[in-house]
């Protein structure tokens, strides 16, 4: 099923026109004047967004490259042009590795030159004299580069290539793509005549692979009598945790893989043009910032069937949730555009994460743009949370399509999944994974998400205190997973402090008013930890063994506050704000002594934390409220 979206996708968006071509990041410019001679000390330096240089629309074989010995056409690395190894010292204490990897690159070698020595047969462009004069002088050992240790770094630093600039830098080089420009004319950039036979090539080698392939029914067409692939490529690029030349989504290079006495992708045959087309397809999307969404270790890719901008809004709505842009989606979700060429257009996506040289398929999705568009929706309403602090700004439109590494928005994807992990390297790809599929399919996450989450607040209390209250992702996930699992007689968390029966979520506010008053006592500036960032964990679980102990010693922060200069008369606010969330705690009137829980489970503990934090939000809210108006500061 994905493979037959994959391949419909590469033809009614017309990816398969010019396969000849493909982009490529090329950072090293050789240029020559007409006799092939070197112009400058060295090559030139391409100037691209990244370290890797700039990416041109370069030729690309259709032989397969699995085996070695194979070079592109006019554009490739070191070994392709110079015989080079990359690393000349791998493997040397292995004779017959050293001397296969040896005979690999001067294969390469030989077929790239070869290549250049049948165009200028075929064309007889100038260009190709001047680089076949070039590879006869320099050969294996250009002036430019040189195998060793930094000129200027310690003696004991790893060897690499260095190449001396244009500029006459020295500069480490890594796996980058060279090319040549001649007489100030860049070879991959001529139309009139290296691109149209290019593609003569490329027709030619494609008719030799279907001429030499085994007929058969395809899988992913239902096709008949069609040549069959011996190996799917091209090769997928830009998936984390996937080796940088790519790797294959469908392959079969072990015995234990194969069935029937089938070789490589003839247990699942394919034709050569689906299987072309599906990872064309996947680049295709790979490469375009609105079809894809890297979080952490996967990619994630969606694409509609019929119109493109049906999912233009979804990158930037999952990964930098600006509020603004959230509001301008959620009360006009379809953003002008005719709503009924929507609604039932089918909106596919898939999560990939990689193992070394193969793809792994974490989730697929199927639906329509509108149940998709619905369901983020209502996700946003769920992530809902009055924020702990001053409202964070939010820049225009003009201003987020002009910033490039703007920093992470709290309701990101990526944001609220860290609030589980400590560090990065500890997010596991299925987290990720449950919350797509909350934010587009709307299901509830895992439940063992709460455990997480609340170990973390609970360090980040004790270690920043009320700092740990700034990082809204973490109430607004919680508040997300309480909600979707919610139980027959739990409360509905709202976005903000809300009246309830439940005494998980009273418990969390009483904690919280607890801690304002001692914070009031100090003045805002108590030293060291606080009643909450002492007990928070101990009351979170088994409220009654904490919390009257906790309540005889607020009668000292409230003597402290009346005794006050600043603040006398505020313990009133805090002893009514106690005895209102106390008197839920009193099963019967005439019983004074409020009965607090035990223990609370997982999901009340959850209720707790989010109690807490709403109390906070809502006291430092109306404190600043107040002291923007010029009075005193006090809790609402």
């Amino acid at each position: 099923m994905l493979l037959r979206h994959l391949y419909d996708l590469a033809t009614t968006r017309h990816l398969l026109d010019d396969l000849a071509f493909v982009p490529k990041t090329i950072r090293w410019v050789i240029p020559l004047d007409a006799m092939g001679h070197l112009v400058g000390s060295g090559p030139m330096e391409t100037l691209g967004d990244g370290t890797r240089g700039k990416t041109f629309d370069a030729p690309q074989t259709s032989r397969n490259k699995n085996a070695g010995g194979v070079a592109e056409f006019l554009a490739d690395g070191i070994t392709a042009l110079f015989a080079l190894d990359p690393d000349p010292e791998k493997d040397t204490n292995n004779a017959r590795k050293r001397q296969e990897r040896d005979a690999n690159n001067v294969a390469k070698y030989t077929d790239f030159w070869q290549q250049m020595q049948d165009a200028d047969e075929v064309t007889a462009h100038p260009a190709f004299q001047a680089m076949l004069q070039f590879h006869a002088a320099v050969g294996q050992a250009p002036s430019f580069l040189r195998w060793g240790t930094s000129a200027t770094g310690p003696a004991d630093h790893k060897a690499a290539w260095w190449l001396t600039t244009a500029a006459g830098q020295e500069v480490k080089l890594g796996p980058d793509n060279w090319t040549f420009d001649v007489e100030g004319t860049l070879l991959l950039s001529d139309e009139q005549l290296l691109r149209p036979y290019w593609r003569s090539v490329y027709q030619r080698e494609m008719r030799e692979k279907n001429t030499a392939a085994t007929r058969g029914l395809c899988l992913i067409t239902g096709a008949e009598n069609v040549p069959i692939a011996a190996t799917h490529v091209p090769k997928i690029k830009g998936v984390p945790r996937a080796q940088p030349t790519g790797a294959a989504l469908v392959s079969f290079d072990k015995p234990a893989f194969t069935s029937y006495g089938c070789d490589q992708s003839y247990n699942a045959p394919a034709s050569i043009e689906a299987t072309t087309a599906y990872c064309v397809a996947l680049n295709w999307l790979l490469g375009q910032k609105q079809h894809t969404l890297r979080i952490g270790p996967t990619a994630v890719c969606f694409w509609a069937r019929d119109a493109e901008e049906s999912t233009d809004w979804i990158a930037d709505l999952l990964d930098r949730p600006h509020p603004e842009h959230v509001r301008e989606f959620l009360t006009a979700p379809w953003g002008g555009t005719p709503r009924a060429l929507h609604q039932h257009d089918q909106f596919y996506s898939v999560t990939l994460a990689g193992n070394a040289g193969r793809l792994v398929v974490r989730h697929w999705m199927q639906t329509t743009v509108a149940a998709a568009r619905a369901h983020l929706s209502r996700w946003f309403d769920d992530l809902r949370m009055a924020p702990y602090g001053p409202p964070a700004t939010s820049p225009s439109r003009s201003q987020r399509s002009a910033t490039a590494k703007e920093a992470l928005q709290p309701l990101a994807l990526y944001s609220l999944a860290m609030t589980t992990v400590r560090d990065q390297k500890d997010l596991q790809p299925e987290t990720l994974t449950q919350l797509y599929r909350a934010a587009l399919e709307g299901t509830a996450p895992s439940l063992a998400l709460l455990k997480p989450i609340l170990s973390r607040l609970q360090v980040e209390l004790a270690r920043h205190g009320r700092n740990a209250l700034y990082h809204i992702s973490r109430f607004a996930l919680l508040r997300l997973l309480l909600n979707r699992h919610r139980q027959e007689g739990t409360p509905m968390i709202e976005p903000q402090v809300f009246e309830t029966n439940d005494p998980a979520y009273n418990c969390g506010r009483l904690l919280a008013v607890l801690a304002e008053a001692q914070q009031k006592a100090h003045d805002y500036k108590l030293e060291g930890a606080g009643v909450a960032e002492r007990y928070f964990g101990t009351a979170c679980a088994a409220p009654a063994s904490v919390l009257p102990l906790l309540l005889r010693l607020n009668r000292h922060h409230l003597n402290s506050i009346r005794k006050s200069a600043r603040y006398q008369g505020h313990e009133r606010f805090l002893e009514e704000a106690m005895q209102h969330i106390l008197a839920l705690f009193r099963p019967a009137e005439d019983q004074q002594a409020p009965v607090f829980p035990r223990v609370l489970n997982l999901q009340a503990q959850g209720r707790f934390a989010l109690g807490f934090y709403q109390q906070q939000a809502a006291d430092d809210a109306a404190r600043r409220a107040h002291t923007k108006a010029g009075d005193t500061p006090d809790v609402a």
